[in-house]
């Protein structure tokens, strides 16, 4: 099992990626997640020979499928209980923000998918409805492929956001992936329009397929 700090390092390099950057230098991650490079380069070789990642000669961390599959599962651990906590229970932005980084190491996968589904439509996580609805799958807009028709489930960004609403991109709204964008941006067809996305709002939105 993952220790929290592992599990930190590998959805800050995961963040990285997600925003077109393939690989980090350990000093550069050091200076992310506020830890002593000596430190965090020995528990980075650990992370090595268990398979997350790789670090070649020039001292660049690359994450392997296997390190970013987790990675990506504690991100959008992240986000939606964030949303939650801001969108639902009206917490601050930074308040929201420090309670998920607590509790995303230790949350079910089952949780969050109820909790997801709530988000969206409140009442919905009962067992009855579990069982005899589909499966939610949840990720983030930069992680959708192309042609993929979703559904906006929570978006996290800050300044934009309203922005976003008036163009009718908001909890609820059903989507389409038109084409992605060099650098990690994605075209969306929100209704009749189509919006072109940075890769940083782009991950800050998170969304659901069902199947």
């Amino acid at each position: 099992m993952q220790s929290s700090f592992r599990e930190d390092i590998l959805e800050t390099l995961y963040k990285e990626k997600a925003t077109g950057t393939s690989t980090t230098l350990i000093m550069n991650l050091a200076t992310l997640l506020d830890r002593d490079v000596g430190e965090l380069e020995k528990i980075l070789r650990e992370m090595e020979k268990d398979g997350d990642l790789t670090i070649s000669p020039d001292r660049t961390i690359t994450l392997t499928p296997r390190g970013e599959e987790t990675g990506g599962k504690i991100m959008r651990k992240h986000r939606i209980l964030e949303c939650f906590f801001s969108e639902m229970l009206g917490m601050a932005p930074e308040s929201a923000g420090k309670e998920a980084c607590t509790l995303e190491h230790s949350v079910s996968d089952e949780a969050i998918e109820r909790l997801g589904r709530y988000i969206r439509t409140p009442g919905w996580a009962g067992p009855r409805s579990m069982r005899r609805g589909k499966r939610w799958q949840v990720l983030t807009l930069i992680e959708a492929a192309e042609g993929e028709k979703l559904v906006v489930s929570c978006v996290r960004c800050r300044g934009p956001g309203s922005r976003l609403n008036d163009l009718g991109l908001f909890p609820g709204t059903t989507i389409v992936v038109v084409r992605k964008i060099p650098g990690n941006g994605v075209v969306v067809r929100v209704k009749e329009s189509d919006i072109a996305l940075s890769p940083e709002i782009a991950a800050s939105i998170i969304v659901e397929r069902t199947g």
